[in-house]
C-alpha cells in the first residue's frame, strides 16, 4: 500500500461483514470496500451472516441427504461430532422430540443432525424433514419457540445461540454457542450455494 504524504495517518480498524440475503433470484450484495481518500484499511475481522428467514416457500425442495457439509467443506480446526451435543435446551428438545416441540407440524419423516467441535465454538446442525408442508405461520412458531417473539432476530447483530430456516418441507436449526462460529458459517454458506443450485435447476429452461 502507497505511503500517505500525509503526517498523520488515520488507521481505519474495519470489520468486514459479507452480508448475503436470501431473496428471490439469490443475488448476493458485496460492500465497497474502498476506503475513502486519506485513509488506511486493515482487515481485522472476516465473517459471513446469511439471512434465512426472507426464504420463499413452495419454491423448491432442498434434497435431505445434501443438506450435510461434506467433509471438505469443513473448516480447519474443526471435526464432526458424531455424539449429538446440543448447546440449545431448546434446540435439543425440538430434535427429541420434534412433534411434542411442534404438534402442528406432525412428526418429521426423516431427522439428522451434523456436529462440529473445534475452535471458536462447538455446535450442531439439525435437520428435519415432513411429508407434508409444515403450517404457513412456521416461521412464527419457530421464532416464539426459539426466540419468544414471532419476529426472529437480525442475524447480523444476533447473540443467540440458534438460527433457522423453514421451507415447505425442510427444517434447519443452526445451534452454535458462539453465533460467530466457523463452523456455522461455512455450513450456512453451504446451504446458501446448495439452495441457489436448487433453485437454478428449477427454472423452465428457455
Amino acid at each position: 500500500m502507497k505511503r500517505l504524504r500525509s503526517k498523520q495517518t488515520l488507521l481505519l480498524l474495519s470489520i468486514v461483514i459479507l452480508t448475503a440475503f436470501v431473496v428471490a433470484g439469490f443475488a448476493q450484495q458485496m460492500p465497497n470496500l474502498k476506503p475513502p481518500p486519506g485513509y488506511t484499511m486493515q482487515t481485522k475481522e472476516v465473517g459471513s451472516t446469511f439471512n434465512f428467514y426472507s426464504l420463499k416457500r413452495g419454491m423448491f425442495r432442498i434434497p435431505f441427504d445434501r443438506i450435510p457439509m461434506p467433509p471438505n467443506k469443513i473448516p480447519k480446526g474443526f471435526i464432526e461430532n458424531k455424539t449429538f451435543v446440543c448447546p440449545s435446551p431448546q434446540g435439543t428438545k425440538y430434535y427429541n422430540s420434534p412433534a411434542a416441540a411442534f404438534p402442528t407440524f406432525g412428526e418429521p419423516s426423516r431427522k439428522g443432525f451434523q456436529a462440529f467441535k473445534g475452535k471458536g465454538g462447538d455446535g450442531v446442525v439439525l435437520i428435519f424433514e415432513y411429508t407434508n408442508q409444515v403450517p404457513m405461520d412456521a416461521k412464527d412458531q419457530l421464532s416464539k419457540y426459539f426466540f419468544k417473539k414471532t419476529t426472529p432476530p437480525d442475524p447480523n447483530t444476533q447473540t443467540e445461540a440458534e438460527q433457522f430456516l423453514v421451507n415447505d418441507n425442510t427444517v434447519i436449526v443452526w445451534c452454535f454457542k458462539n453465533p460467530k462460529s466457523e463452523a456455522r458459517q461455512a455450513h450456512q454458506k453451504h446451504t446458501f450455494e446448495l439452495i441457489g443450485e436448487v433453485a437454478t435447476a428449477g427454472q423452465p429452461k428457455k
